[in-house]
Formats: C-alpha cells, structure tokens, sequence
C-alpha cells in the first residue's frame, strides 16, 4: 500500500516537471527588456508626424520674439503721430484763419453745409466757403488715416505680447475714425471723448506692463511722454464738451502731439539700441 501511493507521488511529480519544461511560449512570462506594442506606435506616430505644423505655443513664441511685427509695429506709431501731428497744426492755421476773417465761434464749430453756406452767402465771402471745404477734407483724411494706424499698432502689438489689453489701443483707433466721420460738432466731440480715454487706458497699461529687459529705463521715457499726451488729450476732451474752444485747448492738442511723436521716435530707437546690444548672432528677439 505504501509502496502504490509513493509511485502515484512519483507519477504526479513528473507529470509536473514535463508541464512546466513543455510550457508553451505564450505561457511565458515577458521578459524585462521587451518593448510594449504602444511604445512603438508611439515612435511610429513620431516619425510620421508632420514637422511643418506648429503647435500654438510654439507659434507665439515665433511671433512674440518676431523682429519684424516689432518693427511693423513701431513704424505705424511714428506714421500715426506724424498725422495727428499734422492734424493738429492744421486745425491751429484753420483756427488763426478764421480769427483774422471774424468768423464768429458758432460757426466755426459747426461742420454742416448749412451753416457755412448761410453765413458765407449773407456777408459776401463765398470763397472761404471752399477754403471751408478743403480744409474739412484734409482734416478728415488725417484723422482717418493717423487712427487707423493706431489700429494697426493695437494689432500688432497684440500678436507680440498676446495681451487683451492691446485691443484697448484698436478701439481708440476705431473711435477715432468715427470721429472723423462724423458730421456734427456733437458727435465729433463724443467720439473724440471716446478715443482719447481709450488712448489714455493703453498709456497705463504700457507703464504698468513688465519687462524682461534690461535698459528698460530708456522705454519708460517713450510711455511717460505717451501718458502725459494722452492725459492732455482728455483735458481737451472735457474742455469740447463744456463747448468752450479756444486757442490755447489747439496749442495744448500741438504740444501733445510732439509728445506722442516723441515716444514712438523714443520706442524704436531703444528698440535698436537694445537689439545691437543683447541680440547674438543665433537668433533675433525683441523686447
């Protein structure tokens, strides 16, 4: 009996060592070396993938160091306050004009046809009625085209600084141009209001933005002087709605101006100085 049961234990034993060295490969354990199937569709997808595509991350990193959108950008400002540079030393001859002709103030104010054609017609002086013309047409394309250059600036800095805030700088240029194109004194007045408190917003929003450069004393000079034009600006804002003009509220207009052409002419040369000074010669940024 002992000798039957310690045969059937032998029997099972090798039973149990030809399973285990019979043992189908799929049976066996995998080994710690071997490469998972999702690993090398990994790889795979890698490889395919096509290189040209960006990711938006890696687009705006390309578009915020672009030296060209910098410069785009800053040449639209000098251009813009060239005009509204422009735009106010014609409105001061205008204004001296019609002093030395005894234009009364209600009339010059006035941008409707009607008005002139009336006042023109009972004393006799049709020809200034075309010299009216002209100069309204002039002072409309200066305006328009100084403000839509503003509009460019907001949009360009947007895609350099991916900031909200640049569209600040887009509606005072918008509100600008509907100024422009306005045909009341009422109208113009509001509209203007608008543009330069928008005007004023961006100039706060340049003095409080942080740099990561050095030297940035230099900028700061360009949107001190920009702060200072746009608070003048709304100065003469409040004056237009009161509805006292003057020659002083025209001079104020000229002085800002130069303020602003100032620091746009300030921007770009910091600009430059700054690119010959830190830029090497493996890659082109901007501040």
């Amino acid at each position: 009996m002992i000798s039957e049961e310690a045969g059937l234990r032998q029997v099972k034993e090798d039973e149990a060592e030809k399973h285990e060295d019979g043992a189908p490969e799929s049976c066996m354990p995998l080994a710690m070396d071997s490469v998972p199937l999702s690993t090398e569709i990994d790889d795979n997808y890698a490889e395919r993938k096509r290189p040209y595509l960006p990711s938006w991350y890696s687009l705006y990193d390309r578009i915020k160091g672009s030296i060209y959108i910098a410069f785009l950008s800053h040449i639209c400002f000098i251009l813009a306050s060239i005009f509204y540079l422009i735009l106010a030393l014609v409105a001061l001859n205008w204004y001296l004009y019609t002093k030395r002709l005894g234009i009364p103030e209600d009339v010059v104010n006035e941008d409707t046809d009607e008005v002139w054609t009336n006042w023109t017609s009972e004393n006799g002086v049709d020809y200034i009625l075309d010299k009216w013309e002209a100069y309204n047409l002039k002072y409309e394309m200066l305006y328009i085209l100084g403000a839509l250059l503003f509009v460019f600036v907001g949009l360009f800095d947007l895609l350099r600084y991916f900031d909200c805030l640049n569209m600040v700088l887009v509606l005072a240029g918008v509100a600008g141009m509907i100024s422009a194109l306005s045909k009341t004194y009422q109208a113009t007045t509001i509209w203007d209001f608008v543009s330069v408190h928008m005007f004023l917003i961006e100039a706060i929003n340049l003095l409080l933005r942080k740099h990561d450069y050095e030297g940035v004393a230099c900028f700061r000079i360009g949107d001190v002087c920009f702060l200072i034009g746009a608070a003048l600006d709304c100065i003469g804002s409040y004056v237009g709605i009161a509805g006292q003009q003057g020659l002083w509220v025209i001079q104020m207009d000229v002085f800002s101006c130069c303020l602003w052409l100032l620091s746009a002419l300030t921007d770009i040369t910091a600009e430059i100085y700054y690119l010959r000074k830190h830029v090497s010669n493996d890659g082109i940024g901007t501040v």
